[in-house]
């Protein structure tokens, strides 16, 4: 078993799903039931009822199931860059829109991209529903959110320890007042700017 969700993603997918324990369709097109804290799937029947301690256990076993799906590169290729909170708000999106939907967010985007782009999957049926427009929201705040307690963000992945460290050696990017470069942070496009400016004066382009 691989590292479960933490506690803000597990409320967040509470929040949204509620718990219900008596099998219902959400959408009468859907091929399966749901039943308990969202869990839908083939082994759901017409009229089946839980306890509310097995739909608690059918939702830390899905969660965990999404967890591991966000923890792997295949579906999720920035997912060492991941905070907790940041993973903790795809896990809830992938609990809510599928592996399929978190490989197309994540496929050829960086952190900030892929925080963007989680406002695209708010439709059904091809109609924008508002659950869905909440649900994206709330999970874009989850990833913005700083993780408390958490230690400096100065160890890039693998793939980006060259360009990083060129960056800071160069004075292209810089930390805050206490050394911390960030790193798995979204940029904002004023930051950017800065970025961009030291880069062209660096090279004498101003």
């Amino acid at each position: 078993m691989g590292r479960p969700v933490g506690e803000a993603g597990l409320a967040l997918i509470k929040q949204f799903e509620g718990c219900r324990l008596t099998a219902y369709r959400a959408v009468p097109t859907e091929k399966y039931w749901t039943i308990g804290w969202g869990h839908y799937g083939p082994d759901v029947e017409e009229n089946q009822t839980i306890s509310q301690a097995e739909a608690d256990r059918l939702l830390l076993a899905d969660c965990q199931r999404f967890a591991d799906a966000v923890d792997d590169p295949k579906n999720c290729p920035p997912t060492e860059e991941l905070n907790d909170n940041q993973r903790d708000a795809l896990i809830s999106f992938t609990f809510n829109c599928g592996v399929g939907r978190l490989k197309t967010l994540c496929k050829g985007r960086g952190l900030p991209e892929i925080r963007d782009a989680m406002a695209l999957y708010n439709r059904g049926g091809g109609k924008k529903l508002p659950g869905l427009v909440r649900r994206r929201a709330a999970e874009q705040a989850l990833f913005d959110t700083p993780v408390s307690g958490q230690t400096a963000d100065n160890a890039p992945a693998p793939a980006h320890r060259e360009g990083v460290a060129w960056c800071v050696e160069h004075g292209i990017l810089t930390g805050d007042a206490d050394g911390d470069l960030m790193l798995t942070q979204p940029v904002t496009r004023q930051q950017l700017c800065t970025m961009l400016y030291r880069f062209a004066k660096l090279a004498d382009m101003v």
